[in-house]
């Protein structure tokens, strides 16, 4: 395998804590899996504002620039490891991995995509 791109982004909580008073922002940039998950969490802002930050590093990271944001999921595997997804044909051969950090303030994450 090949790495053919790779992203990094970090967000602040309180930024995306402030988007998700607005209506219909959140369902515009999550999956509604996304949403149940993380505001299921104790600290769901910041469980938000990772996943936000997994979608922008998977984004910079991808060899093409048209994808909305919420055919990007992230998900967590049973051992709670990220997995994410990309609801698009061209993602079908690519291998997309995720690390994701986040604290009561900041949300970070980087994706390296292989092929």
């Amino acid at each position: 395998m090949q790495v053919i791109g790779l992203g990094t982004d970090i967000v602040e909580v309180k930024r995306i804590e402030a988007l998700s008073q607005k209506p219909g922002a959140l369902s515009r940039l999550f999956t509604q899996k996304e949403i149940q998950y993380s505001l299921a969490r104790k600290n769901k802002y910041e469980h938000l504002a990772v996943r936000f930050a997994a979608k922008e590093a998977v984004f910079k990271a991808l060899p093409f620039a048209e994808i909305a944001f919420k055919n990007i999921q992230v998900t967590n595997l049973e051992n709670g490891r990220p997995q994410v997804t990309v609801a698009d044909e061209r993602a079908k051969d690519l291998v997309i991995l995720v690390s994701l950090s986040h604290t009561k303030e900041y949300a970070a994450a980087t994706a390296v995509v292989q092929k």
